[in-house]
């Protein structure tokens, strides 16, 4: 028997599975064993710091839009595949036999997968055992009024517990999501799911070297990284400095070859994947990065200055806004790609200030392990 089943399904890019792996790690770091379906394309790169991993039939997003599922090939998926992936889930399920049911998003995103969760939620009841869902603190705003009332609607129905990632110091639950006072009773905010990083870096940055370029999970953000590339060379600060290229795992494997010839000098160092990258940030003079939630947390955990372009195509709001809050308490530098050129991505990064230190909660992973191991022991 498993203590915690963890659902997990990454599309285009990969926070989600960073921001579940350091809360599986919190669960086991409390004792508890954990297993996760993941249901995005496999990685030797991702690590669901879980006792065990049962992988479903793959699947990814066919675009930034999010038009359409596909397998690892490309090919469109249809009902046969749903069909399939729907016993895979509920096979996994039973197999696990778990205490607890942790879903990452779900009903507050991942709305295409309701052909399998519906039916998991369903089994998760007859079973008699917990259900929570993982979310962010910001969700993307519905233009359709109708589905913001299904995920009241199917939160209410099925949820034991709804915890939020963030900081109502910062703002709650209600900042995206206009029915949260109906769900009062259910959400928990447990703080931001931030790394542990130790501060060893001085606020002066006398010990902070080069500039550190990533695009998350690199499925997005190649328009970024070609633009930091040329920008070095229109820095005055550091111009001269090593700058670290991180494209991400997911990065088309055309254009990280394309680059990987085009790279002007030795002193740019095009990765795809650093294993330390948390720690490379905590040293770096300047982190340049999409403004996901995760990368955002790692700026705040190593107080590093930063340069962020936040994600925003395909309806996509979350990044924009959390970063404009973020960078109204003078955190990050915010920027908009459209118009953006190297020289003045360059003026930006030499820029680069110091964060102010915000008064917002970063232990939310630990939070989040203490709250779903008094719900299993209240079901024991």
């Amino acid at each position: 028997m498993t203590d915690v089943m963890v659902y997990v399904q990454h599309l285009l890019g990969i926070g989600h599975v960073r921001r579940m792996a350091l809360i599986n790690q919190a669960l086991r770091d409390k004792g508890m064993t954990v297993a996760v379906a993941s249901g995005g394309i496999p990685d030797a790169n991702l690590d669901f710091a879980a006792d065990h991993v049962f992988q479903l039939s793959p699947c990814k997003t066919a675009d930034s839009d999010f038009s359409a599922l596909v397998d690892p090939n490309g090919k469109t998926l249809g009902d046969d595949w749903k069909e399939t992936r729907k016993k895979e889930l509920l096979a996994a399920f039973q197999a696990m036999s778990p205490k607890l049911l942790l879903i990452e998003m779900f009903p507050f995103g991942r709305r295409g997968f309701r052909f399998e969760l519906i039916p998991l939620f369903d089994a998760a009841k007859e079973a008699g055992i917990p259900i929570v869902c993982s979310v962010r603190d910001l969700l993307v705003r519905k233009t359709d009024i109708r589905k913001t009332e299904w995920m009241r609607d199917t939160a209410r129905k099925y949820l034991d517990c709804v915890l939020v990632h963030g900081d109502p110091n910062l703002f709650g639950f209600d900042h995206s999501f206009e029915f949260a006072n109906d769900l009062s009773d259910l959400i928990v905010h447990t703080g931001y799911v931030a790394p542990d990083v130790d501060r060893t870096v001085k606020p002066d940055n006398l010990h902070r070297q080069g500039v550190l370029v990533s695009a998350g999970g690199g499925a997005v953000g190649a328009t970024l990284i070609k633009l930091a590339i040329k920008a070095r060379r229109y820095s005055e600060k550091y111009k001269d400095a090593i700058w670290d290229i991180v494209a991400g795992p997911h990065f088309p494997d055309d254009q990280y070859e394309s680059l990987r010839h085009q790279i002007p000098t030795d002193d740019i160092v095009l990765h795809r994947f650093l294993p330390d990258f948390r720690d490379r940030m905590s040293h770096a003079a300047v982190s340049v990065s999409q403004a996901g939630y995760n990368t955002l947390m790692d700026v705040l955990a190593t107080g590093t200055p930063a340069v962020m372009v936040p994600f925003a195509e395909g309806g996509e709001s979350e990044q924009t806004e959390r970063a404009e809050i973020l960078s109204e308490e003078g955190v990050i530098s915010l920027l908009d790609l459209d118009g953006l050129s190297a020289q003045s991505l360059a003026k930006q990064i030499d820029n680069a200030r110091q964060p102010q230190r915000i008064q917002i909660a970063l232990d939310g992973a630990i939070k989040t392990a203490e709250i779903i191991a008094d719900k299993i022991k209240g079901t024991a």
